[in-house]
Order: C-alpha cells, then structure tokens, then sequence
C-alpha cells in the first residue's frame, strides 16, 4: 500500500477509536482490530497486539479527562484494576494458542452478544431528558470522587 492512503486509512482509525474511547469508553477493540484487519490486512493477533498498545495511551488521555469531570470512581479502579492487568495478561498469551479463524469468530460472537444486550436494556429504559449533572462540563462538579 502506498504511504499516503496508509497514512490516511491509519489516521481515519485514530480519529474514530480516539472519539469513541473518550465518548463511550470503546475504541480499541471494537473500532481498531476490524479496521486494522479490513482495510489494512492485518493478521487479527497483529491487529489486537497493535490496538492494545495503542489503548494505552488513549487510555491515559481519555481516563485523565473522565477523572477531571469527576467521571471515574477511584474504589472500583483500585480493585478491578490489578486483575484486569492480569487478565490481559493472560488473554495475550491465549492469542498465540487460538487458531486465527477462531479468534475472529470469538471477537464476532463477543460484540454481538454484548452490543445485543446493550441494545436490549437501552430499548426498555424510559426515554428522559438529560439532567444538568450528567452534562458535567470542566468546573461544573467539585472535583474527581
């Protein structure tokens, strides 16, 4: 692939996990593996690997701006944190041992069930107006909890 649509199809990328991640908290597994794979023709374990270093710096950013609108909750941080460490610890290490179609399908299965679900429980919720607390804004709530 020549550098200039590489370079265009990697920053569209960017640009579309960067929002999600900050607007939704997804980003990199849902937006980045199946572009990587689709447009760039990545090996899917290359597209994971890719993407996680990747979720790390958008990480940094997008948890920093959620702490500064008091949006993260530092008890569940601090208790989830270090087993999700080795949780993808392990599930990269898996990667290796699970066959490239079966990753996919696994991947597939996963956001289906879980975009499924999400869908249902948004479906049945009662439609309301925001309230003025859930549209914090920088200096609106005092402070990180």
């Amino acid at each position: 692939m020549a550098i200039l649509p590489f370079l265009l199809i990697c920053a569209a990328i960017g640009l579309l996990a960067g929002t999600l991640a900050g607007l939704l908290g997804v980003g990199g597994g849902i937006v980045m593996v199946p572009a990587f794979t689709r447009f760039l023709g990545m090996d899917i374990r290359m597209a994971i690997g890719t993407s996680m270093a990747i979720i790390v710096l958008t990480s940094i950013v997008a948890g920093s701006k959620h702490y500064l609108l008091g949006h993260v909750d530092l008890k569940i941080v601090a208790v989830v944190a270090g087993l999700s460490m080795i949780g993808a610890y392990v599930g990269a290490a898996l990667t290796a041992q699970i066959p490239v179609r079966s990753l996919k399908m696994i991947f597939a299965v996963f956001i289906l069930i879980i975009g499924a679900d999400m869908f249902a429980k948004a479906w049945r919720e009662a439609p309301t107006a925001p309230e003025a607390s859930q549209a914090n804004e920088p200096g609106d709530h005092p402070g990180p909890r």
